[in-house]
């Protein structure tokens, strides 16, 4: 199945007529993985059609207002809607009292379960097929970047040879899957019918708001897609030293080194009507690269052996 991003907000501090502050959702199996929640992402949602019935999980970079203001309002929308389903949500540890102590002042019952997890560097959260690896970032305060990877897959099955060997077929799936089978005395091993190479996993990275440092580079490393904040142009480098942001032309050099494919700029501030010589200068650098707009969608294709 393949995975869509969803650009649900790309200005930096301050929405503009054109652009939301940040929000970004990857949906990947029927699930929505948000990264980020500012104010405003709740009608983007609407505006794309994407519904709020989905099994979510909510990852907040860090606590600046154009990050999380979008958060109050959806718990409120979550429980008009009467929805059932937890909530997961990840974040700085100093988030989860924020919100309790907000929804008891807006009389903010939830009809569904929200679970908290705070997160901290070299944290990696594992869910089955996929995992996301969060490091600290260069932005003051706690502030976090994400990286989103599938595990791999094994190679296409052998079927030709799984039937001449006399495998039964209620086992060929396991097989696939890289495991064992055992059946009696005899074991079937998996090397043995998963034609190489291996499927590698997609990734996705998600810089979130920070200056340019050596560790963005090898969480990028090979990524399928780095997204990364560019919240000023090289003529702005005092600026974004002092608000600890980065440049298009960082962005790009740090897309280079890590060897990724595609890098996409968001997170733009809104002194900006113009976002070419955003692009012009991260291009120099890295050809592939791309500006991000509210309400694009990138897709990342399924693999098939």
């Amino acid at each position: 199945m393949d995975i869509d991003i969803f650009f649900l907000g790309t200005s930096s501090g301050v929405p503009t007529v054109e652009r939301n502050v940040p929000s970004i959702l990857i949906r990947r199996k029927g699930e929505h993985i948000y990264f980020d929640f500012g104010e405003g992402t709740q009608r983007q949602i609407f505006r794309l059609g994407l519904g709020f019935s989905k099994k979510m999980k909510i990852f907040i970079s860090h606590l600046h207002g154009d990050h999380i203001f979008g958060l109050l309002p959806l718990m409120q929308t979550l429980t008009l809607f009467k929805r059932r389903y937890p909530l997961e949500i990840y974040g700085p540890v100093k988030l989860e009292s924020f919100l309790k102590y907000n929804m008891e002042l807006l009389d903010i019952e939830p009809t569904f379960e929200i679970v908290f997890k705070p997160i901290y560097h070299n944290t990696i959260l594992d869910f089955g097929e996929y995992y996301i690896k969060v490091i600290r970032n260069l932005h003051g305060g706690l502030s976090y970047s994400f990286r989103i990877e599938e595990k791999g897959r094994p190679g296409r099955f052998n079927a030709d040879k799984a039937t001449k060997d006399g495998v039964p077929k209620e086992y060929w799936s396991i097989l696939a899957r890289g495991e064992d089978v055992k059946v009696g005395d005899k074991i079937y091993y998996s090397k043995d019918y998963v034609i190489p190479p291996p499927i590698r996993g997609r990734s996705i990275v998600y810089s979130g708001d920070t200056m340019a440092f050596d560790g963005l580079i090898e969480l990028a490393r090979d990524a399928d897609v780095l997204i990364s904040e560019a919240t000023f142009t090289s003529e702005l480098k005092d600026r974004s030293i002092e608000t600890m942001h980065m440049t298009a032309l960082e962005a790009a050099k740090i897309a280079r080194e890590a060897g990724v494919k595609i890098l996409v700029l968001t997170h733009f501030s809104a002194r900006y009507n113009d976002l070419t010589n955003h692009l012009i200068e991260a291009r120099k650098i890295f050809p592939a690269t791309f500006i991000a707009k509210d309400l694009d969608v990138l897709t990342i294709p399924y693999v098939t052996p």
